[in-house]
């Protein structure tokens, strides 16, 4: 079903260290809906912002200057690993995720790489459905003790 909401375009910059209380805040509040989905809760709001916004790794998108979505990566010399995507739930449906993974995307083909992976959890479906959306190909999943992963891969030509 397509969204209805307005569509926004954000910009992006690195993430700071005022940030970290807003990426907390985001983080619970994209992946919150899942804790009673899961046997523990999801990787994200487990993570110390503070760490995460110094890292060098995550971007904030921003919309007339508040911050609506992030995402942090990482490089495996081949790929671009997309680790966390966040979208305030607010802004869910309004392309700050899409447009995120565009950047990531950008940012993997600017540093001459194959592509982009990532993994998300099993139950959360709409996830599943987000990438699928934005042409990223299940590649397999895996089982463990405490939860069930999906991995997702897209190559560039």
């Amino acid at each position: 079903m397509a969204s209805t909401a307005k569509r926004v375009c954000p910009v992006t910059r690195p993430a700071e260290a005022a940030d970290s209380e807003q990426m907390a805040e985001m983080a619970r509040d994209a992946y919150g809906k899942y804790l009673d989905l899961v046997d523990e809760p999801p990787a994200p709001i487990l993570l110390d912002y503070e760490k995460v916004a110094a890292s060098g790794r995550s971007h904030v998108a921003l919309i007339d200057g508040h911050i609506h979505g992030m995402v942090t990566v990482e490089s495996d010399d081949t790929y671009l690993i997309l680790r966390n995507l966040a979208v305030r739930t607010t802004s869910q449906g309004r392309g700050v995720g899409k447009f995120l993974v565009a950047f990531v995307e950008e940012m993997a083909r600017s540093a001459g790489l194959r592509g982009v992976r990532l993994w998300t959890r099993a139950e959360m479906t709409d996830n599943i459905a987000f990438y699928k959306r934005l042409d990223y190909v299940l590649t397999h999943s895996e089982r463990n003790e405490g939860s069930h992963r999906v991995f997702f891969c897209k190559e560039f030509s």
